[in-house]
């Protein structure tokens, strides 16, 4: 079982305009394991959290049209940032019309992708960067730990020793292994953990 996120790339970004439809579903099935568990994260940390999945499969619809339609440049900003908007901007109109409907109001939402969250200037941006930067770090955590060739002990020592923050003695007692052995563990996972999150954080041109 493979140890990474598949690879992406700005090339097969750019690939999807000259795609017919329906010709670029090996593309989208990358492209969807690739991103999906860090947009779920991401969308979860921003307010999404009581409809995750469907905001992620609302952005992934206009995302569609997107690329297909080249409105992405990548000399633009960096595809992550573009990506992180889309779903920041779903969660706020997903937040409009829940108070909508709480107000038995009849508004017109726009749903169209707008520049709104980044208009706070290089503050709001860098805020925006660092969360995706978390929902990555999170969603690699996840996937080594989930989906990854770990064997049960290693990944059981992981979640002991770093997410239930044990002592290193006490997980060394409880599995029967050395102090060095759960160090050795925790080094080897985060390696694939950063490995990832590097991968997912900077795709290959």
């Amino acid at each position: 079982m493979s140890t990474a996120f598949p690879v992406t790339s700005i090339t097969l970004i750019q690939k999807f305009k000259s795609m017919p439809p329906g010709g670029d579903e090996a593309h989208w099935v990358r492209f969807w394991d690739l991103y999906a568990p860090a947009m779920r994260q991401f969308a979860v940390w921003k307010g999404g959290e009581k409809n995750a999945d469907d905001i992620v499969m609302k952005v992934l619809e206009k995302l569609v049209d997107v690329l297909r339609e080249g409105k992405y440049d990548p000399t633009a900003g960096r595809f992550h940032s573009y990506l992180a908007t889309m779903i920041s901007n779903e969660v706020h109109m997903q937040h409009r019309k829940d108070e909508v409907r709480r107000q038995e109001d009849h508004v017109t939402i726009d749903s169209g992708i707008t520049d709104t969250l980044l208009d706070g200037g290089a503050n709001a941006a860098e805020q925006l960067d660092a969360d995706w930067q978390r929902a990555v770090v999170a969603a690699a955590v996840e996937h080594v730990l989930t989906k990854s060739a770990l064997s049960d002990r290693d990944r059981k020592v992981y979640r002991a020793y770093v997410q239930e923050n044990k002592p290193i003695e006490k997980v060394a007692a409880e599995f029967g292994i050395t102090r060095n052995l759960v160090s050795q563990i925790k080094t080897r996972i985060e390696r694939r953990i950063a490995a990832i999150g590097r991968e997912l954080a900077n795709p290959r041109s």
